[in-house]
Order: structure tokens, then C-alpha cells, then sequence
């Protein structure tokens, strides 16, 4: 737990120093490369995170998602059960309000998801391995929503936004740390678990 919360922090303070210029020329970079992945532009359902602080910013994914016809949902934590469900939006202004932290969720009167339709995950995470191994930020909440979701449909495919920086040779990761199938970064769009031994 203590190498973890090391990391995190470290994976963290690496985040925070990129410069404003730098991140949002990286973002972008990051949106066109997903915007011309196969899987995204055939995906149909989404489920993605509403980025916070430094993260990979997400605001113009989700737009985009909106615009072209895609059915998008976001998380609601429930910090009392623990618990993460996805929510379905029809507008970002309407539908998504500042929740716990600051971070914008979607309001308790959108539906949510039918899970079995979902195609797509889009995950975020303090730091990755090139295997595709994640560092959450402690909670547990993608492991247990992604290990759900692997056995209801193991077709989703699930992919993380982070920056090239932040991909490590290793991480302290159990067996209930759930990998992710891809990375996107500012380079490209990367195979995960698929290409790696």
C-alpha cells in the first residue's frame, strides 16, 4: 500500500508540472488520435470519465461523442456504498452538475446505462505500464466497475488517456487491478495486453 501511494503521488506531481501550453497541445493530440481509432469512430456507447485537476482533459471527448450521435454515459460515485454507476447525458450543461471533490457528475435524474450495450470504456489512471497494468487513485471504484462489466460483456474494450510520461517499466498491481486494452497518448494509440507477453 505504501509503494502505491508513493507512486500515485509521484505519477501525480509528474502530471501537475507539465505546463498549461504543453498539456493542452498534448490533449489535443490525444482527442485526434482517438477520434481516428476504429473502435472509437464504430463504437457506439460510451462510457467515459469527466476529467479533473490535471488529468487528460475529456470535455471535447464528450462534446464530440454528443455530436456525432454516440450514446455517452459518465460516472456517479456513490461514496457511501462505494459504488460507481454510469449515468447517461444528452448535454454537458444541463446534464452534469459539480459533485464530491469539485468533480462535475451527471444529475440523479439521468438514466442509467444498459450495461450490456456498453462498446467502449475510457478510463483514466495515475500511471500504466506498457502491459496495460493501471494505478488508480485508491478508491477501487474502475476495478470493480471494470471487473463487472468483463464478465456481463467481455467485448468492451476498454481504454485509458494518459501522457507518455506516466507509462512505467512496472507497477504494484494485484491480481483484482484491472488492466486496460489500450493506451492513447499524445504519440498515438498503443495495444495494451494484446501485443505484450
Amino acid at each position: 500500500m505504501r509503494e502505491k501511494y508513493i507512486l500515485r503521488k509521484k505519477a501525480q506531481n509528474l502530471r501537475d508540472q507539465i505546463p498549461k501550453h504543453e498539456k493542452k497541445i498534448h490533449d489535443s493530440a490525444i482527442e485526434d488520435h482517438l477520434f481516428g481509432w476504429d473502435i472509437y469512430k464504430k463504437a457506439a456507447v460510451l462510457f467515459c470519465y469527466v476529467n479533473f485537476r490535471s488529468e487528460v482533459s475529456t470535455m471535447g471527448i464528450i462534446e464530440h461523442a454528443l455530436r456525432t450521435k454516440k450514446t455517452i454515459a459518465v460516472p456517479k460515485i456513490n461514496f457511501e456504498k462505494r459504488e460507481m454507476k454510469a449515468l447517461v447525458i444528452h448535454n454537458t450543461v444541463e446534464c452534469l452538475e459539480p459533485g464530491e471533490y469539485g468533480i462535475s457528475e451527471p444529475l440523479e435524474s439521468c438514466p442509467e446505462l444498459d450495461y450490456s450495450t456498453l462498446d467502449l470504456v475510457i478510463a483514466p489512471g495515475c500511471a500504466f505500464t506498457h502491459r496495460g497494468e493501471r494505478l488508480g487513485y485508491g478508491g477501487g471504484y474502475y476495478d470493480r466497475f471494470l471487473l463487472r462489466q468483463r464478465n456481463l460483456t467481455p467485448t468492451t474494450v476498454v481504454c485509458a488517456l494518459t501522457y507518455d510520461r506516466l507509462i512505467m517499466e512496472k507497477l504494484p498491481v494485484k491480481d483484482n487491478d484491472i488492466p486496460v486494452d489500450y493506451l492513447i497518448t499524445e504519440s498515438g494509440v498503443k495495444f495494451a495486453i494484446k501485443e505484450q507477453v
